[in-house]
């Protein structure tokens, strides 16, 4: 009978060991046994402007603009549910959701996931707001871009070089994300192509945003425009809800405003003879022999400063370089400008405006 029962004890630490061992081993990774797996409720993209600072950075879900030089880092966050409470993991020091900031868990704590990268980009560079026969904001249409490199990575430099359409930026202009996040049980996405405007237009700014500039001048804050579409009558009121406001596209002459609004004038979207209104003169020139611009009196037109205007019958551009004969003014120097394409540099031949008269202004001090 003793030994009976010795047995029997025996057999019944060795049950309750194995079912120790199986529980611990069901357990989610880096998870303690006696804590209840947690559910992948959400993901999100946060950011800041920079790279990975020393001090304790907040990355949040706001649009970001910045110069190129200083870039924007991307992180993944994972949120878990457990019953009523939320756990957040990020690789970012600490992130802010809706009004809280939180610092997050390492995002190897998390429960295990796939993640996948996508860029929203607009498939076309040039599209009307006219083409129903009356002006109303049209639908941009987006494609969402996988960017490889980028998969299982929780942490990324953001990257503006569109690839459905001509690179014209280089690595400045503006670009749009998206993150999945697949589990054994489900797929997450943030926002995407689907998450348009109710009125029409681009996308919601939950979609994420960057926009990287080339520097902070005046032709600087134009290039955040780089990568998107040419929009023949771009519009929206307010002026903050303007399509070039929300980096989605812009026409010629909005394009231009973009630039000096950006640096805090209080100018208003216009057509682009309407910017005589913020502009003075500096001189008026008529197409001469080897593409070069005379006055009235017969004289070449002086090639003023980089970021003063040049204005056409029904065109506007902003001169970028003197690269033809210096000093004066003449088809092959460069503006900055949009036209039935993306915004680019371009000569001023090259865009077929070297036989046309034009006007040299100058943008007026406007308030601020």
């Amino acid at each position: 009978m003793l030994i009976s029962n010795s047995v029997a004890r025996t057999a019944l630490l060795l049950s309750l060991g194995i079912i120790l061992i199986s529980q611990f081993a069901l357990a989610t990774p880096n998870q303690p046994p006696d804590q209840p797996p947690g559910q992948v409720y959400a993901i999100h993209i946060v950011s800041h402007v920079g790279p990975r600072a020393a001090e304790p950075t907040v990355a949040d879900r706001r649009p970001k603009r910045a110069r190129a030089d200083r870039g924007v880092t991307l992180y993944a966050v994972i949120e878990v549910a457990r019953g009523q409470r939320r756990e957040y993991y990020s690789d970012a020091d600490k992130i802010r959701i809706g009004a809280r900031t939180i610092r997050p868990r390492p995002i190897a704590d998390a429960p295990p996931v796939s993640l996948r990268w996508y860029k929203v980009e607009p498939d076309t560079e040039v599209l009307s707001n006219t083409r129903s026969g009356r002006f109303q904001l049209e639908e941009i249409p987006y494609v969402e871009t996988p960017v490889r490199a980028w998969d299982e990575h929780a942490t990324v430099r953001a990257d503006v070089h569109p690839t459905v359409t001509a690179d014209r930026g280089r690595g400045v202009g503006t670009m749009r994300y998206k993150l999945e996040a697949h589990s054994a049980t489900a797929t997450l996405a943030t926002a995407g192509r689907e998450a348009t405007r109710e009125r029409g237009g681009g996308l919601r700014d939950d979609v994420h945003r960057v926009s990287l500039r080339r520097d902070d001048s005046y032709l600087g804050m134009l290039t955040e425009l780089f990568g998107q579409p040419y929009i023949w009558a771009s519009g929206g009121q307010p002026a903050r809800q303007h399509q070039s406001e929300r980096l989605e596209g812009a026409d010629c002459a909005d394009f231009i405003v973009y630039g000096w609004r950006r640096l805090g004038h209080r100018v208003d979207y216009t057509w682009s003879q309407g910017l005589r209104e913020y502009t003075r003169l500096l001189a008026a020139g008529e197409p001469g022999p080897e593409h070069i611009f005379h006055d009235r009196h017969g004289q070449p037109v002086p090639f003023p400063e980089p970021g003063d205007l040049v204005l056409f019958p029904r065109h506007v551009g902003a001169l970028v370089e003197d690269r033809g004969v210096p000093g004066v003014l003449d088809g092959d120097d460069v503006m900055m400008h949009t036209l039935f394409q993306s915004p680019r540099e371009q000569s001023i031949a090259d865009a077929g405006y070297a036989g046309r008269s034009l006007e040299v202004r100058r943008w007026r001090r406007a308030r601020r």
